[in-house]
C-alpha cells in the first residue's frame, strides 16, 4: 500500500489494521496502523489519530509488548480527551481497560471498560458497545478466576454472575448487528465461564450455537473454540471424543505460539489420556503442561513487574499518577498478591493434596537434579500391603486415612535432606541422598517397623497396617529412572516373598577359585 496524505488512505490502513487484530495477525496490523497514525497526524485529525494510536497500542499488547502498549495508550488517551469525541475516547479508554485486564488488575479493568461502554452508548456506536461489553465481561471473569485461585467460592460466584450477564448482553447485541466474529467470541467466552461454574451441559449448548454460525472463522477463534470444546468434553467424561478437538487445538497453538491455549490443551489431553488409561501420553502431556505453566506464570509475573515499573512520560499520565495514587497503590498490592499466588500455585502443583507430601511431579523434578549432581543416593519404593482389602473391609474413607497416617509416619522418619512423595495410589517413594545400600536398608527397616508397630486403632478398630519396601541404589544403574525401576522390581520381590519386608538387589556371587 503506497502512502498518501488522503483520509481515504488513512482510513483504509486503519481498517486493515483492525481486521488484522480480529484475525490474530498483530505483526501485519502494526505495519498498516503506523501508516494510519502518520497520515492522521499530518492531516491534523486528532480524533482519528487517537483511534489509530489506540489500535496500535492494542496490537502491541497482543504481542506482549507492554511498555509500548502503555505508552501508546497514554498518548491516545491524551489526544482523545483533547478531541472531546466520545467515540474516540471510548476506544482509548477501552484499550487502557484491556491492558489492566491482561495484567490481572480486574478492579481497574472493570472501571475503564465500563466507562468505555458508557461512552460508546453516548456516541451511538453499537459495534463499539458490543465489543467493549465483551471486554467488560472478561474483566469480571478475571476477578472471578482470581477469587477461585484464592479458594473464595462466594467471591467467585459474585464476580462470575456479572461476567455472564454482561457477555449475554454483548451476544444479543452482536446478533442484532449480524456480527459473526463477536457472536463467536461471546459464545466461546460464555462456554468458558459456564465451565468454570461447573455447568458443563450449559457450556456445551453455547458451543453448539458457536458451530451453527455460518460465517467464516479465523484461526485464533477456531483455536479458542477447540480448546473450550475439548475441556468441556473432558468435564463431561467423554474422553475419547475430547481427544480430537484437543489435539487440533494443540496443533494450532503450537503453530501460532499461543502459550496459554497450548498449556490448557496439554493439561486436558493429559486428563483425557489418563482416564482412557493411556498413561504414557498422559504423563508426557502433563510434563509439557507443567513446563508451560511455569513459563506462563513467569511471563505473567514479569509483565506485571514491568507494568508497576513503567514511568509515564506524557502530560496526561503524569497527571494520572498525581490524581490516582490510590489506584497505583492498588496495582502494586495486586502485583504482590500475584507473586504470592504464583508461589502457592507452584507449591500446590508439586504437592499431594491428601498426604501433604510431594507428588510425582516433584519427584521427577528432583530426580533430574540428582542425576545432574552426580552424587550417591538410594530410592525406596513403599507399598501398603493388602490395601485393597483395607478399602473393601473398612471403606475408602478409612483407606484415605491410612494413607494420611502413613504419610505422617514416613515424613517423621526422614532426615532433613531426604524427600518422600506419594507416587500414586498406595505407593510412596523415598529419596535418600548420600547413603550406602546398607544404610538405606537400615533406614527402611526402621520405617517398616514404625508402620507395623503403630497403633492404627484410632483409624479403625482392629486395623493393622504393614508395608513392603524395595530399594535401588545409584551404583546399580545409569540414571535415577533406572534406579527407580530397580527399586520397583525389588518391591515386587518383597511382595512375592510374603510382604512386610525390605528387599535390596542381590549381590552378585563372588568368582569361584580354581
Amino acid at each position: 500500500m503506497q502512502r498518501g496524505n488522503s483520509p481515504e488512505t488513512a482510513r483504509s490502513a486503519q481498517d486493515t489494521a483492525w481486521y488484522c487484530f480480529q484475525l490474530g495477525k498483530p505483526e501485519m496490523g502494526l505495519r498498516y496502523v503506523a501508516q494510519a497514525v502518520a497520515i492522521w497526524h499530518d492531516l491534523d485529525q486528532p480524533a482519528f489519530e487517537a483511534q489509530a494510536l489506540s489500535i496500535q497500542a492494542w496490537l502491541h499488547l497482543e504481542l506482549g509488548q507492554l511498555e509500548e502498549a502503555v505508552a501508546l495508550a497514554a498518548e491516545a488517551l491524551d489526544i482523545a480527551d483533547q478531541s472531546g469525541d466520545p467515540r474516540t475516547r471510548s476506544l482509548a479508554i477501552n484499550v487502557t481497560g484491556v491492558i489492566f485486564w491482561m495484567s490481572r488488575q480486574p478492579p481497574l479493568a472493570i472501571d475503564y471498560c465500563g466507562r468505555a461502554v458508557a461512552l460508546a452508548r453516548e456516541a451511538g456506536d453499537a459495534s463499539f458497545e458490543c465489543w467493549w461489553l465483551i471486554n467488560l465481561g472478561g474483566s469480571h471473569a478475571e476477578a472471578a478466576y482470581l477469587a477461585l485461585d484464592a479458594g473464595d467460592r462466594a467471591s467467585f460466584d459474585a464476580a462470575m454472575g456479572p461476567a455472564i450477564d454482561v457477555t449475554r448482553s454483548a451476544y444479543a447485541l452482536a446478533q442484532s448487528l449480524g456480527d459473526g466474529w463477536a457472536e463467536r467470541l461471546c459464545l466461546g467466552n460464555l462456554a468458558e465461564y459456564f465451565n468454570a461454574a461447573e455447568d458443563f451441559i450449559g457450556a456445551e449448548q453455547f458451543l453448539a450455537r458457536f458451530r451453527a454460525i455460518t460465517s467464516e472463522d479465523d484461526a485464533r477463534g477456531e483455536g479458542h473454540y477447540l480448546d473450550i470444546l475439548g475441556r468441556t468434553l473432558v468435564s463431561l467424561k467423554r474422553y475419547e471424543e475430547a481427544l480430537v478437538p484437543l489435539q487440533h487445538a494443540h496443533a494450532l497453538a503450537s503453530i501460532n505460539g499461543n502459550v496459554e491455549t497450548l498449556m490448557f490443551a496439554c493439561l486436558y489431553l493429559s486428563k483425557a489420556h489418563e482416564h482412557l488409561r493411556a498413561f504414557e501420553p498422559a504423563l508426557d502431556f502433563h510434563k509439557r503442561y507443567h513446563s508451560l505453566h511455569q513459563q506462563f506464570t513467569a511471563e505473567r509475573a514479569q509483565r506485571n513487574a514491568r507494568l508497576a515499573d513503567i514511568r509515564y512520560e506524557t502530560k496526561k499520565l503524569r497527571m494520572l499518577l498525581d490524581t490516582e495514587a490510590v489506584r497505583t497503590a492498588e496495582i502494586a498490592r495486586s502485583f504482590e498478591a500475584l507473586q504470592q499466588q504464583t508461589t502457592l500455585l507452584t507449591e500446590a502443583a508439586n504437592t499431594d493434596p491428601l498426604t501433604g507430601l510431594g507428588n510425582r511431579r516433584r519427584l521427577e523434578a528432583v530426580l533430574d537434579a540428582v542425576d545432574a549432581a552426580g552424587e550417591g543416593y538410594a530410592l525406596a519404593v513403599l507399598d501398603v500391603d493388602h490395601f485393597k482389602a483395607i478399602n473393601d473391609t473398612h471403606s475408602h474413607i478409612i483407606g484415605d486415612r491410612v494413607l494420611i497416617g502413613l504419610g505422617g509416619l514416613i515424613k517423621g522418619s526422614l532426615r532433613g535432606a531426604d524427600l518422600a512423595v506419594r507416587f500414586g495410589g498406595e505407593e510412596f517413594v523415598v529419596l535418600m541422598a548420600g547413603v550406602t545400600c546398607a544404610q538405606a536398608k537400615r533406614a527402611c527397616e526402621r520405617m517398616r517397623l514404625t508402620v507395623a508397630r503403630h497403633d492404627w486403632s484410632a483409624v479403625a478398630a482392629g486395623l493393622t497396617v504393614t508395608v513392603s519396601i524395595g530399594i535401588g541404589v545409584s551404583v546399580e544403574g545409569p540414571d535415577a529412572r533406572d534406579i527407580l525401576e530397580i527399586a520397583d522390581r525389588n518391591l515386587y520381590r518383597a511382595k512375592q516373598g510374603g510382604r512386610n519386608r525390605v528387599i535390596v538387589s542381590p549381590r552378585p556371587a563372588p568368582p569361584r577359585l580354581r
